[in-house]
């Protein structure tokens, strides 16, 4: 196959040098092979390139949230390869198939990392353990006819290693390089494009090797190679894969993946996901629609969208044509049906602009806040008298609330001073009082499942029977000291939790609690939000949403 391949051009972005992290215990050494390969996968923002490659099957792209896969034979993409399945880092710079042995190799933020193709198992190799400085990086990746792998850093250093191996030592430079297939920077390229034509509004200028979108702004094309079926495969600063037809002259964009990287907010809408996140000041935040398995995702970015005042987003509900999004700007609606956007505030009656949470029922829309809860009356929605009320105003005014969950006629409210009932039918509430029990502490996350209450507090998770105020002993009910957990969700089976120290899950049949890590999986230890779908649960984390097999019936946690 690559003696088929016309290369024409590359150009490799490298945004800064790969800085060397400290020595960990907790550093992934590849694989875990306690999992199949797809019991974790983790989808990000992969839409920035620095670098591609074309194996045997698929064309691999460098981005800052793995490695992306796209299959050209049926023509669609493929999980990415990640730190859920081995990598030691998300962050990739260089991606290199080495056709002698058919291992994919990678340079990323913290090492080198390689798939053997037979097992299906990556290893592992830090920089610091072959020698590297701490501001010395991985620049060029190389393959020789002599069965070697070599590598030239950003201090113009050689190194090699036998190609089924990661046993790295430095070497003066070769004499003959012509020998020497290289990935990233060393790789020879064309520095022409062809005209290419696009549609949706985009424009592609191959002088300067950017495409603007309708907002004036340029992404640069950072990567190119073309295969020997008249396709030219592109990588883009900001707007994921691309492919061009030369027969054609069309450039389309491929999109996957997330918007933005963090999800803090994940709804579930018949086949696709709303997934969300509070970012940082540091990028224009968006929202992403996608129905993972299905379709390419759609992006929607706060700042371009009249109506969509923040897209820092805590919390996301799906109501039949309308999609709530919570921030800490106030409440924002997205009426599918009409293309409309548009934000309650305390102006609209909206208790406090600090959204937590949102839940829907058959008549409102419940929405945590930092001053307590306010609701929408369905029925007014779509209207012109659009109407919010507050929930025991002033009794829950400026009380902190974090978390709600619905069972029938009662709203259960996570609160800074404890579990609160509310009686939706008779407008009634109280906070829950136990004698045995921490209800009364700050409760960051409640969650119901029939009878069933779990809420979680600084002294760990408890639950209770609402029907029979019976509470749940140990070890159902947890003691967890300095761990903050964000999301509770239960079934028949199991009760999660999400934390900022990885995932729980607690055992209903063999009564245990079993925690998750990134040494499992996950793409961080901190976990901010939760989807239980089934035998599957999705974890939304900072560093992207992670699907998890949870009941696959070859494995035991």
């Amino acid at each position: 196959m690559y003696s088929k391949l016309k290369i024409i051009g590359l150009l490799t972005v490298f945004v800064g040098l790969m800085v060397l992290a400290p020595e960990s215990p907790g550093r992934i050494r590849g694989t875990n092979q306690h999992y199949q390969q797809g019991d974790w996968v983790t989808y990000s923002s992969t839409r920035f390139v620095r670098d591609l490659a074309i194996g045997q099957q698929y064309v691999y792209f460098a981005t800052t949230g793995g490695i992306t896969r796209f299959n050209y034979f049926s023509e669609k993409w493929d999980f990415p390869w990640t730190t859920s399945n081995g990598l030691a880092d998300n962050d990739i710079y260089i991606v290199a198939m080495d056709f002698n042995t058919g291992y994919l190799w990678c340079a990323n933020g913290q090492g080198l990392s390689y798939l053997d193709p037979a097992s299906q198992f990556w290893y592992n190799v830090y920089y610091d353990e072959i020698g590297l400085d701490p501001s010395e990086g991985v620049t060029s990746i190389g393959f020789g006819q002599d069965r070697r792998v070599y590598l030239l850093t950003s201090n113009n250093r050689w190194l090699a290693s036998e190609n089924t191996a990661t046993d790295f030592r430095s070497i003066s430079r070769p004499e003959d390089e012509s020998t020497i297939t290289w990935f990233g920077e060393k790789r020879r390229y064309e520095r022409k494009l062809p005209p290419l034509f696009m549609s949706d509004g985009f424009l592609f200028d191959e002088r300067n090797r950017v495409i603007e979108d309708m907002e004036f702004r340029n992404f640069k094309i950072t990567s190119w190679i073309q295969d020997n079926y008249q396709n030219i495969w592109i990588g883009t600063w900001g707007l994921g894969a691309a492919r061009a037809n030369v027969a054609t002259s069309r450039l389309d964009l491929l999109q996957y993946g997330l918007w933005d990287q963090a999800v803090d907010a994940i709804a579930r809408d018949g086949e696709d996901f709303w997934v969300g996140g509070i970012q940082g000041s540091r990028v224009k935040a968006g929202i992403t629609e996608w129905g993972i398995f299905s379709g390419e995702p759609r992006y929607y970015e706060a700042y371009l969208l009249t109506g969509f005042d923040n897209g820092e987003v805590s919390a996301i509900a799906v109501d039949d044509y309308t999609v709530w999004i919570g921030t800490h700007d106030g409440l924002t609606r997205y009426d599918r049906k009409k293309g409309i956007w548009r934000t309650y505030t305390i102006v609209n009656n909206l208790v406090n602009n600090w959204v937590n949470d949102i839940v829907v029922d058959e008549d409102a829309i419940w929405v945590a806040t930092d001053g307590g809860v306010s609701y929408v009356v369905k029925k007014t929605v779509g209207t012109d008298s659009l109407t919010i009320r507050h929930v025991l105003y002033p009794k829950l005014r400026n009380i902190a609330v974090y978390d709600l969950d619905i069972q029938g006629n009662l709203l259960w409210m996570g609160t800074e001073f404890g579990v609160f009932v509310y009686d939706k039918k008779k407008k009634e509430g109280s906070f829950y009082t136990s004698v045995a029990d921490p209800v009364e502490k700050a409760t960051y996350a409640i969650t119901c499942y029939k009878n069933e209450v779990w809420y979680a507090t600084d002294y760990g998770i408890a639950g209770f029977n609402s029907k029979t105020g019976k509470r749940f002993d140990p070890p159902a009910r947890y003691y967890l000291k300095n761990v903050r957990v964000y999301r509770l969700t239960a079934d028949e089976k199991t009760v999660w939790a999400a934390t900022d120290n990885g995932a729980l899950k607690y055992d209903r049949e063999n009564k245990r609690w079993v925690r998750f890590s990134v040494q499992d999986g996950l793409p961080s230890d901190e976990v901010l939000s939760l989807y239980l779908d089934g035998d599957y649960i999705w974890f939304g984390t900072p560093l992207g949403l992670t699907q998890f097999y949870w009941n696959a019936p070859y494995r035991i946690d």
